[in-house]
């Protein structure tokens, strides 16, 4: 299998979030698939950033 290939996953997400990620989709025209994606990955490198330690709340740094 190829290292970048994707698998799916099925995630329980609070309205608010399924409304931010919808409003982020249609404005960006960016597919929700990938806006999760970026936010997943952001977080983990938030955690990672972190010396690997989950600390609530994440946060996290827009940059141009």
């Amino acid at each position: 299998m190829k290292e970048n290939s994707t698998k799916p996953l099925s995630l329980r997400l609070s309205p608010s979030v399924r409304k931010t990620v919808k409003k982020l989709s249609d404005e960006s025209g960016v597919i929700q698939s990938q806006l999760f994606d970026l936010i997943l990955r952001a977080g983990c490198t938030a955690i990672e950033k972190n010396g690997n330690k989950f600390q609530m709340p994440l946060k996290f740094e827009l940059l141009d």
